[in-house]
Parts: C-alpha cells; sequence; structure tokens
C-alpha cells in the first residue's frame, strides 16, 4: 500500500519497479527489488504522513496565492468603469514584428493600387497621461490637439523656489509652482500603466446618466507595488505564478463635469509645462502616496488634466491660423499635436549604435510616437512638408528634436546612461534651429482638418516636400 502512494507520487524508474513475485519483509522495510536496490531492506521506508505533508507544504501555497491573485483580479473586473467599453487591442501589438529586417530598407512608393508595397501606417498610439505607459490603437480619432485621448492628463511635482537668499522677499519665499515631471527626471513612470475606458452605449452597463458616463470616460493606472505583510507577499507568488508582478490601482474621470468636480473636492490651479503656465484641473487627492515612493518624488504630486476652454496654442513652425481656417492647439504633448516616425529610421540608428552585450534592440516604442510609419527609407521623412495618411491631410511642421528620454527602456523603466542618445548626436544633429549637439528623429505634425480619422494599414502619400528649419521654444 505503501508503495502505492509512493509511486503515485513520485513515480520511479522502470528499473526500480517490485519483481512478479516479491519477498515479503517487515512492515517497516520496503519490499526487496530485483534489478536495482532503490531501496535496500535495510532501509526504513518514509512515514505516509510524511509524505502527504509535504506534498501539502508545496502544493498549498501557490494554491492560496493564485486564489487571492485572482480574488484581486475579480474585485477590479468588478469595478470596471460602467458604461464604458476598453481601448486597445484585443491581439498581438503591430510591432512585434518591428525588428524584421524587411523594416530596415526603404522602397518606393507604388502607384498600384493592388500593391502591398504602398508607405503604410503600421502602428497607432496614444498616451493619457504623459510619460506613462500608451495604449495602442487599431484605429482613431484625431481632433485638434493631436490623438483623441492623448497627452490630456500629466504629473507634476510641486516646487519650491530654492535657492534663495536672504534677502529674497517672504512672499517669493513661500511661493510655490506646480511643474510637470517626465520619464527625464522619473524614469520609473514608463511602468505606470494607463488603461482608457470610454462611454459606448453597446455595453451593457450602459445608461447616459452614470457617473463614469457623464465624466467622459475613466482613466485607471496601475503600477508596481507590493502590500507589507503576509497578504502583500502571497499575492507576490500568486502574481509571479501569471507571470506578473503586483500592482496598485487607481482611476480618475477622464472629463470630470462640474458637479463631478465640486463633489470630488478636485481645483484649478497653475502648472507650468515647458515656458507655458497654463491653468489646469488637478485631480491630486486620487493619487494613492505609494506612487510618489514609487516614483521616487520627495515633493508633492499632483495629476493634472488640460482646460479644454485654455488649451495650449501652437505657434513656432506650425502653420497660422490664415492657412489653416483654425489656430493649432495642443493639450499636454511637448510642443505639437502629433509625432511621427519612421521605422527604417529607427533601425538604422540602431544599426549605427556600439555593440553592447546584453542592451535590448531599440523599439521604436522608445520615441513614443503617435504614428510609426513603415515604406520609406530611413530619413526621407526630413524632407516632407505635406503629407497625406488615408483620406486626410496633414502639415509636417518640423523635425523632432530629441532630449534624453528614449534612453529610457519602456518595458523596465531603465534608463541607460547614453544610448541611443549619443548616437542621435553622433550623426543626427542635422537641423541648424535645433542647435550644433540636438540629434533629430521624427517629425511634428498638424492636423489640417480639424477632425479626422487613421487606423492602421493607412496609405502615406507625400503631397509636398521642402526643407525645414526648427525653432526652439
Amino acid at each position: 500500500h505503501r508503495q502505492h502512494i509512493l509511486c503515485f507520487f513520485f513515480p520511479l524508474h522502470a528499473s526500480c519497479l517490485p519483481s512478479s513475485n516479491p519477498t515479503a519483509s517487515s512492515s517497516k522495510t520496503i519490499t526487496k527489488y530485483t534489478r536495482s536496490n532503490c531501496w535496500t531492506k535495510s532501509q526504513k521506508s518514509p512515514p505516509q504522513h510524511a509524505h502527504i505533508l509535504t506534498i501539502l507544504a508545496i502544493c498549498i501555497p501557490p494554491i492560496i496565492a493564485l486564489i487571492i491573485y485572482e480574488n484581486e483580479q475579480a474585485k477590479l473586473r468588478a469595478e470596471e468603469p460602467k458604461g464604458c467599453r476598453k481601448l486597445g487591442l484585443k491581439i498581438e501589438s503591430n510591432l512585434l514584428n518591428e525588428f524584421d529586417k524587411k523594416f530596415s530598407e526603404g522602397r518606393p512608393p507604388s502607384t498600384e493600387e493592388t500593391s502591398a508595397e504602398w508607405w503604410r501606417l503600421k502602428s497607432l498610439w496614444i498616451y493619457p497621461v504623459k510619460s506613462c505607459k500608451g495604449v495602442e490603437l487599431n484605429r482613431g480619432t484625431v481632433i485638434s490637439t493631436g490623438m483623441e485621448y492623448d497627452r490630456q492628463f500629466t504629473f507634476a511635482q510641486l516646487k519650491s523656489p530654492f535657492p534663495v537668499t536672504s534677502n529674497t522677499p517672504d512672499k517669493e519665499k513661500a511661493a510655490h509652482k506646480w511643474s510637470f515631471i517626465t520619464q527625464r527626471q522619473f524614469p520609473l513612470l514608463a511602468r505606470v500603466r494607463t488603461e482608457m475606458w470610454v462611454p459606448d452605449q453597446s455595453v451593457d452597463t450602459y445608461t447616459p446618466h452614470a457617473e463614469d458616463v457623464e465624466s467622459g470616460g475613466v482613466v485607471i493606472m496601475s503600477f508596481p507595488y507590493q502590500e507589507p505583510g503576509w497578504r502583500g507577499t502571497v499575492a507576490k507568488w500568486g502574481a509571479s505564478v501569471m507571470g506578473k508582478v503586483p500592482e496598485k490601482h487607481f482611476r480618475v474621470p477622464f472629463d470630470p463635469s462640474p458637479v463631478q468636480i465640486e463633489k470630488a473636492g478636485y481645483s484649478y490651479e497653475n502648472m507650468t509645462i515647458w515656458k507655458d503656465t497654463v491653468s489646469a484641473l488637478n485631480l491630486e487627492i486620487d493619487i494613492p502616496e505609494e506612487l510618489r515612493y514609487y516614483l521616487g518624488i520627495s515633493n508633492k504630486l499632483g495629476l493634472f488634466r488640460i482646460d479644454n476652454a485654455k488649451l495650449r496654442e501652437v505657434h513656432r513652425c506650425a502653420p497660422k491660423k490664415s492657412e489653416l481656417g483654425y489656430q493649432p492647439v495642443t493639450g499636454f504633448q511637448d510642443a505639437y499635436p502629433l509625432h511621427l516616425i519612421n521605422l527604417a529610421s529607427v533601425r538604422d540608428v540602431e544599426r549605427q549604435m556600439p555593440a553592447v552585450k546584453g542592451a535590448p534592440r531599440l523599439s521604436a516604442a522608445r520615441f513614443r510616437a503617435n504614428l510609426i510609419i513603415t515604406g520609406p527609407e530611413a530619413y526621407l521623412e526630413d524632407t516632407w512638408r505635406r503629407i497625406k495618411i488615408g483620406y486626410y491631410e496633414y502639415d509636417v511642421s518640423c523635425r523632432t528634436a530629441r532630449c534624453k528620454m528614449p534612453n529610457v527602456d519602456q518595458v523596465t523603466g531603465e534608463r541607460h546612461p547614453s544610448e541611443p542618445d549619443r548616437t542621435l548626436r553622433s550623426f543626427r544633429s542635422v537641423d541648424e534651429g535645433a542647435g550644433p549637439n540636438v540629434g533629430c528623429l521624427g517629425m511634428q505634425l498638424v492636423p489640417v482638418a480639424m477632425e479626422s480619422a487613421l487606423r492602421v494599414g493607412d496609405e502615406v502619400t507625400v503631397l509636398e516636400t521642402g526643407e525645414h528649419h526648427y525653432i526652439n521654444q
């Protein structure tokens, strides 16, 4: 009987099976084996209950961990925004094959309608919260500020005007200003996941007066976090079994109504983004304190939403209002409504980077563009002035002058000390306006129409070419 139990939990090799005529032994010894003495008569068999306890000790903790993890996931599903659906791909990323060699070489645009060699929109992205993880789409709407739902929020920290001197007036010493933050200072923002939930009448829970519908949708954010104590340890086990990490979640209304603003205690405050000071809605009350610790921020942390009535106007290289019929504006984008990058250009930058053992491949996702295209040869986009994607036209206003943010791995949140920034500066300082030591990659766009649509697979057609001269902020 003990042999059967042991063989059930610990299967033996065929050579260890008992002979057809086993020799009985005492109750405290194992039957003698004819071909291989896995156990001899002199060896005592482990007690049956010891094996059962061992099995239970091995199996029960992960089962408990999985149960707790699944309960947490069920709780999250129950708290999904009412009357809304989640934006994003339901299949694998369109960038899954971005490292294929075919994307390293350009090809001429085709004139045949049936050709598969057209220049195409390969991948489409929105970033609801500036510098946080993006949401990849198959199709989207373009509005005056850029992609709908793109960069409508930004985190900011409350900064004091230090250093100050003894002669500085007390009023200035006491002054605090909200200033936007990005992965440039806090690279772990790359690991803050965002989900964009939008109202949808086809959803079973939809009603026009549902709170999540009235707020124009919901943004759910998640970041790696392990609760202290045994519960956090168990949650970590459960998540690791699923190939994940434990996270903390919080949510904010996408565009709260005046009634919702008053009820929640939100307030409009001035904040600075680059050289602009804008009035925006501060939702800091909804931010868990753990996020500040995770990001490594010592100052007070705020979360701001753009004020639709006070958008930032775009000038510099953008077309004038008299040309477009409307004034170009942005939300919390750095400078222009849309950002385009050519995959062949990214592959060429990677080709020129020094080989570093163990270094990850250079993904186009590091450059956080809205539009990733394939087809044109590397850097051909530098010469474009106006293009058509699908059925709509876009002004190609200027090159993208790169900072060091692409050094941050968008999966791990780790920042490389030099690349790809060093390589870009070594051979892509191609725009006198950007400066002698500033690498350029990608193009900044302004939609010609106040509303248009894009979808993956749209053809890219060049309507006008010319020179570019970057104008600094």
